[in-house]
């Protein structure tokens, strides 16, 4: 196994992962699909529902193609796909952080409230850059889905194409 190869593994392996325990974090039970239905519903408005359920397949079909190399241009594709609305929903939820400050903050108005004020525009601040920084690290996962979408993915898979456009893997030789 060549350098290239073992840096693309370790790239297939981390996004593969990531996506496969994000897969399993938002469809896990029901108050986790429906906290990621209604953090979706911050971008797809029309049945937030359908989005949800069809943002946690892509995370979960994605992540196991990529991590197990079965056709993993094809799953670093359906990843590059799911990370631009994916980033958004984080824009968004910067908005909403804001938002709900500004309805809290009214409340706060009395002096005797000084600190539970103070208090709220430090968790606002920390929501804010949070979301920002999240959607950040989202977009720049762009870069490795990418690389694995047009230089392929490298030995060892199982069956995939190759940056040569031919078949390669583990069950092509069989």
């Amino acid at each position: 196994m060549i350098l290239e190869d073992l840096g693309s593994l370790v790239i297939r392996v981390a996004l593969g992962w990531l996506f496969v325990t994000g897969a399993w974090a938002s469809g896990k039970d029901k108050a986790a699909r429906d906290f990621t239905t209604s953090e979706t519903a911050l971008v797809f408005k029309w049945r937030p529902e359908i989005f949800a359920c069809l943002g946690i397949l892509m995370l979960a079909l994605s992540g196991l193609s990529v991590l197990f190399g079965v056709f993993p241009r094809l799953g670093a594709l359906v990843m590059t796909v799911f990370l631009i609305p994916a980033a958004m929903i984080h824009f968004a939820k910067r908005g909403q952080a804001e938002a709900f400050k500004d309805q809290i903050a009214p409340v706060l108005s009395r002096e005797s409230h000084a600190e539970a004020k103070s208090a709220l525009e430090a968790l606002t601040a920390n929501a804010v850059f949070g979301h920002f920084t999240a959607g950040l690290k989202t977009l720049c996962l762009l870069g490795p889905s990418l690389y694995l979408v047009l230089a392929g993915a490298r030995e060892p898979m199982l069956i995939g194409l190759g940056a040569d456009g031919h078949w390669h893997g583990l069950l092509t030789r069989l």
